[in-house]
């Protein structure tokens, strides 16, 4: 019996205990401890250290490799290995005037304030002296092992923790605590609690799935199918070697490791700390694609220890889907490991059991160009207009490559102009007119990049606060544009007012009554006429070149879809519709390249993995008369149309590394990089014509009909039409051949 009450008082204290600590009611006469300024061992540093870059250094901190590293018997290095431990700062608040002299214990783990729990989920690690002394010094820490924090579980004796705890089946990141617990009045059980969160992740991303290698140009192009759940993925590497002899990949250009491994830490050769690589087989190539013989690959070296002098390429996107690994050689076969990463630089790795090699291969501006065309690229509006081998070009290319191309965000600006500006070169080319106005209307963005080269961007920024400052305070505008601004943005906006054309009576208040209104279906309500249309297309390249079949349908076929947006302003309706406008499109085709030592001639053309690209975009400045008699006078909902204009097609092939090149002496530019080459971007000058049938649709639904007048809609219905382009540079054979005979049908609108 009395057995029975003594354990009925302690499971009563211990009850009272959890109470106690679940509300952390203090018996430090309201003092609290906090936690502050965490230092880290970070970059093998002797000394602790504030990290450098928060999270990132944290994160690289607090991962699997320095668990394990922390373990018993796993460090190889010694002395000279510092990565074990890291410490907070220690303060103490709202202290009362009497001394606190209980001492202050760092525990770790989960749920330690809970007096049942903490037996099972935490252990202490160390004292830190009294609540008075962590008070009076100003400057005491609590340090605990990396280990410890990520193995906090009791264990002793022969049962003492091992590099095997640190192992879990944790994919993401979670919290781990260390905590001062303190008794605070000495009555034997612990009645204060202050925890300190730690962010840690040992437990690295889920693998992708559906591999797929391809050897391409001096390349190897992976891809993947992301795991389902991706929220733990920082992105991924890969490292190469080259299975004749497992030496490097790459010798140049790897990127920095973003993984850390217990081997490159602490020397560890303990076989339980090595990065998970799982074996992965590869389907082979499809059947049209020359991929050389793949042999079976073995994972040894520096690659099986995910040596960083291994490294080959990267893709940092938690939801890519592939990466190109370039600068390879071709016609060698290599071994590759892709990781997949978190930002705690944890890894794990898929091994291809089958090597992979990089073979050389021609695309359509190397094929056309080697069948002897004559035809011209490599227009740039600002080699064009300065000078492609001028001292100023050469200051701009500077820019680009040096100021520019140390960013993605600089490096995505260059290929923006490539894609935009770059492309109105062949506006200037061969006109000395052309290039002076070019010149003038350039200078002023010319200027701004060649400042921002030499002065550096805050430099530059500098100059322009300082230019600010002088016009603001020393420099006014003359009279005349203060005049004149005002009034010129009075009749823009009068202008825009009025460009409708028909304005309602409820808002005009000149117009006296209804009656006076424009009826609604008069023609000269019709001031815009916008259309869609699409069709198939056939570029005539080929037209260029005797044999059959030419480049063009060899690599990319026959005809592929074309969109055409037209936009027309109606200029007059006394008989029928006359408009003058522009029409602008798209198409794009896209091949695998053909292999380097292919002929021509072959019918079946072998092909090689990389991909290459023709795009074009057809523009023009048209007249167009629409007989929209029947119509308007009769009810007969048909309106046939002529369509003639001037049109300018640009055009370029691209492939895996951006616009397709050739040396213009002839020579392969994979042996020879720094010949002088041509690019694969171009204009053409021509002419086009069409005839076509537009139907206005509404008049099957006069409700339909009445709803569009409201919104402004005057005529709605699709029309077709048959197509003549002739875009050949007016017969140069320096310019390519673009133009089609074809057909279109859309949809059109007339407001």
């Amino acid at each position: 019996m009395t057995r029975f009450v003594s354990v009925a008082v302690l499971v009563i204290v211990l009850l009272a205990g959890g109470s106690v600590a679940s509300a952390q009611d203090s018996t430090l006469g309201g003092a609290t401890i906090g936690f502050s300024e965490l230092r880290i061992h970070e970059k093998n540093n002797p000394e602790l250290q504030i990290p450098a870059v928060d999270p990132t250094s944290k994160w690289l901190y607090f991962n699997l490799a320095h668990c394990q590293c922390g373990a018993p018997g796993i460090n190889q290095r010694g002395t000279d290995y510092h990565e074990t431990e890291f410490s907070y700062l220690l303060t103490v608040m709202n202290a009362p005037m009497a001394t606190i002299s209980r001492s202050a214990d760092v525990w770790v783990g989960a749920q330690c304030s809970d007096l049942l729990q903490r037996p099972q989920n935490c252990r202490k690690v160390g004292t830190v002296g009294s609540v008075e002394t962590i008070r009076s010094m100003m400057n005491v820490r609590a340090t605990v092992k990396v280990f410890d924090l990520m193995t906090p579980a009791p264990k002793s004796g022969s049962d003492a923790a091992t590099v095997d705890d640190c192992a879990t089946t944790q994919t993401a990141e979670q919290m781990d605590s260390i905590w001062i617990i303190v008794d605070g009045d000495g009555n034997g059980v612990d009645d204060y609690f202050s925890p300190q969160a730690v962010t840690v992740d040992i437990g690295p991303p889920t693998l992708p799935t559906n591999f797929t290698a391809r050897g391409g140009e001096s390349s190897i192009e992976l891809a993947w199918t992301p795991p389902s759940d991706a929220s733990d993925t920082y992105g991924y590497q890969a490292l190469c070697s080259k299975a004749t002899d497992n030496s490097q990949g790459k010798t140049s250009g790897q990127p920095s490791a973003k993984y850390t491994t217990a081997a490159a830490l602490c020397g560890a050769t303990d076989a339980r700390t090595a990065v998970d690589i799982a074996e992965v087989a590869i389907p082979p190539p499809p059947s049209d694609v020359d991929a050389g013989e793949p042999l079976p690959a073995t994972l040894t070296g520096g690659l099986k220890d995910l040596n960083p002098a291994f490294l080959c390429g990267e893709e940092i996107s938690t939801t890519a889907t592939g990466l190109k690994i370039e600068g390879l050689e071709n016609d060698v076969p290599y071994n590759v490991v892709l990781l997949a990463l978190d930002k705690f630089g944890n890894a794990r790795g898929a091994f291809f059991t089958s090597t992979v090699t990089p073979i050389p291969s021609v695309d359509f501006w190397e094929d056309s160009q080697g069948r002897h065309s004559k035809v011209d690229g490599g227009l740039c509006l600002l080699a064009e207009t300065y000078g492609d081998d001028s001292s100023l070009t050469g200051a701009l290319r500077a820019f680009r490559d040096e100021t520019l191309g140390g960013s993605w965000a600089g490096r995505r600006l260059s290929a923006a102009y490539y894609a935009t500006l770059g492309k109105l070169g062949s506006y200037v080319h061969g006109s000395l007119a052309a290039r002076v106005t070019a010149g003038v209307i350039l200078a002023p963005v010319v200027a701004l990049a060649l400042a921002w080269h030499w002065l550096t961007l805050p430099g530059l920024l500098g100059l322009i606060a300082v230019i600010w400052l002088w016009r603001r305070r020393g420099f006014a505008l003359p009279r005349w544009v203060r005049t004149a601004a005002p009034m010129a943005l009075v009749l823009a906006l009068a202008g825009r007012a009025h460009a409708g054309g028909y304005q309602p009576y409820w808002e005009n208040s000149n117009i006296p009554d209804e009656q006076t209104q424009v009826a609604p279906d008069d023609p000269s309500l019709v001031t815009w006429l916008v259309g869609f249309r699409v069709g198939p297309y056939t570029p005539q390249i080929d037209r260029h070149y005797a044999s059959k079949p030419g480049p063009y349908e060899q690599m990319f076929g026959g005809y592929h879809m074309m969109a055409m947006l037209d936009v027309d302003r109606v200029l007059w309706t006394g008989f029928g519709q006359v408009a003058v406008g522009v029409s602008l499109g798209y198409l794009q085709k896209t091949a695998r390249a053909f292999t380097i030592d292919s002929m021509p001639s072959d019918p079946d053309r072998a092909r090689a993995s990389d991909e290459n690209k023709f795009a074009l975009i057809p523009t023009a400045l048209t007249a167009t008369y629409r007989f929209t008699m029947l119509d308007d006078d009769y009810g007969i909902p048909v309106v046939p149309y002529v369509r003639a204009g001037l049109a300018y097609y640009v055009w370029w092939v691209s492939d895996s590394n951006g616009i397709s090149t050739v040396c213009k002496d002839g020579s392969n530019k994979a042996n020879n990089p720094s010949c002088d080459k041509d690019q694969a971007l171009g204009g053409s000058l021509g002419f086009q014509g069409s005839i076509g049938l537009a139907i206005r649709a509404e008049r099957i639904d006069a409700s339909a009909a009445n709803s569009m007048r409201q919104s402004g809609i005057q005529h709605a219905g699709i029309y077709g039409e048959l197509s003549l382009a002739k875009v050949d540079g007016f017969g140069s054979e320096k310019k390519l051949s673009v133009g089609d005979a074809t057909w279109f049908a859309g949809v059109h609108f007339e407001f």
